[in-house]
């Protein structure tokens, strides 16, 4: 339904149209007699009055967001383990190792990654959005030239020049505009903590790789030490065997032994050229295998940051804020479509020059939808709906991020112990394969026990190496899992 705030009919018209009206309503003893003395300023009143009335009707109708949006699930008072005495997360969380090595690569990954860009390109397309939304709220102005020639017989020639300015105005009465605006604006941080993810990912990703290469090359160099180990027992056993003082059995176990341990050379190799070729990747390089500093070796762990309260995750981890964002952003997109169903009021004119003449035109503008069948009612429930979708992804995210919290805690807690036990383990390997040793060498024994013992002990000596960096992955677990203040120093500008 369309008023228009601007009537065809001329001031005479106007006139004589109301004078019709009240004389027919005084003949019909409708109005009183002093009704009519008052029709002028009554005329002018009665309009604004009901603007008023329905503009106050109308305003209940609107909607309010909400601006906290918790999580749906009660709120934990702590960690389950104590709470360490440790120091604050620093900024960047890796420089905990104190490795110049890892913090170069991760500071080269921030920088040139292209997943990490395409999130920047992500989050320029937000905040031009957002600048798109958010120029509705003010007037818009067009222009308009056009020029015409007309040639008639006789050599006559009419030319027309019209060059006009159109302005126009859809007044915020409601709120629509401005909360399109404010969605706009949540997806826009939104984009940006989404960018913060990334990087906080991708730094964990480079950290973790970046250890599991040092691990391989120390098993690479523990190996060659167990090689050289195996050839010197074999070298004893041959010696024994030409003497008559072992059996040939015992000199086949020991290069059987020695062949095992030589193929697995080529699979620790693979292992260090892939986990460099990735690491490669991780920084936006092609791959060209990394190479670690000539000293390298896994680092002691730190003491446990402080861990604060759960609810301390939903302003450390990006990922949160993210959901929060996006939440905030549906919940204003529910306020534009209640909005939506109110009536539209736009205001402008057109002026300009028309064959020479200047001319003015303002009008105002009125739309309400009377029947829709449901439609923008429609829009708003599953407007709502979303908000209770993004709730629930926020409230599940919220409990899984305490979770990974306190799965990091425990492994590392119970896997310190492991490393203890297999500490024990190694002093008893180490005893029995120098008392089997012994009992060999004066020919108390045969050879079958100093080769189960040897075996058991090199084995029990690489599984502790890889107990080590697990230790250290399980850490970086911990730290993506606690999330920190944003590692990011700075987004790049929007470009255009």
């Amino acid at each position: 339904m369309i008023w228009y705030l601007e009537s065809t009919l001329t001031a005479v018209q106007k006139k004589n149209w109301m004078v019709h009206l009240y004389t027919f309503l005084l003949r019909k003893d409708i109005l009183p007699v002093h009704y009519y003395c008052w029709k002028t300023r009554l005329s002018t009143l009665i309009p604004l009055a009901l603007f008023a009335a329905l503009f106050l009707l109308l305003s209940g109708c609107t909607y309010t967001v909400n601006n906290t949006f918790p999580p749906a699930v009660p709120e934990a008072p702590s960690y389950s383990p104590a709470d360490p005495s440790g120091d604050m997360l620093p900024h960047h969380w890796w420089t905990v190792f104190d490795d110049p090595k890892l913090n170069a690569s991760i500071d080269k990954a921030l920088s040139d990654n292209f997943t990490l860009k395409k999130g920047y390109a992500r989050m320029s397309q937000a905040l031009h959005s957002r600048k798109k939304t958010a120029s509705l709220l003010y007037p818009q102005l067009d222009s308009n030239f056009s020029g015409t020639s007309t040639w008639f017989s006789g050599e006559s020639q009419e030319n027309r020049n019209n060059l006009t300015l159109d302005l126009s105005w859809e007044i915020d009465f409601w709120g629509k505009l401005s909360s399109a605006d404010k969605a706009a604006l949540f997806d826009f941080e939104a984009g940006r903590d989404d960018v913060e993810t990334v990087a906080l990912l991708l730094s964990s990703q480079v950290a973790d790789n970046y250890f599991q290469l040092i691990e391989q090359k120390l098993q690479l160099e523990l190996l060659e030490k167990q090689i050289k180990v195996h050839e010197t027992f074999l070298d004893l056993i041959t010696l024994r065997f030409a003497n008559g003082a072992a059996s040939v059995v015992d000199v086949y176990q020991q290069r059987q032994l020695l062949a095992a341990d030589r193929a697995k050379m080529p699979l620790i190799h693979t292992q260090i050229a892939t986990l460099g070729n990735r690491l490669d990747i991780l920084m936006g390089m092609a791959p060209v295998s990394t190479s670690l500093p000539t000293t390298y070796s896994l680092p002691s762990l730190p003491p446990i940051p402080l861990l604060g309260v759960p609810a301390d995750l939903l302003q450390n981890r990006p990922d949160l804020r993210m959901l929060h964002k996006n939440l905030l952003a549906a919940d204003h997109r529910v306020a534009a479509a209640v909005a939506d169903r109110l009536p539209q009021i736009t205001i402008g004119g057109t002026g300009g020059l028309l064959n020479g003449d200047l001319f003015l035109t303002l009008f105002g503008d009125a739309f309400a939808s009377i029947v829709n069948w449901g439609s923008l009612k429609g829009e708003v429930e599953k407007q709502k709906a979303v908000v209770q979708e993004i709730l629930a992804d926020y409230s599940q995210s919220y409990i899984t991020a305490i979770e990974e919290v306190e799965n990091a805690l425990v492994t590392e807690k119970n896997h310190m112990d492991l490393l203890k036990a297999l500490d024990d383990q190694l002093i008893i390997s180490q005893a029995t394969l120098k008392e089997t040793r012994n009992q060999y060498m004066q020919g108390l024994t045969d050879y079958l026990p100093v080769l189960s013992a040897l075996v058991s002990l090199q084995n029990l000596e690489r599984d502790i190496l890889t107990r080590h960096r697990q230790l250290i992955s399980i850490r970086i677990l911990l730290y993506r899992a606690l999330g920190g203040a944003p590692i990011l120093d700075a987004f790049p500008p929007a470009t255009g």
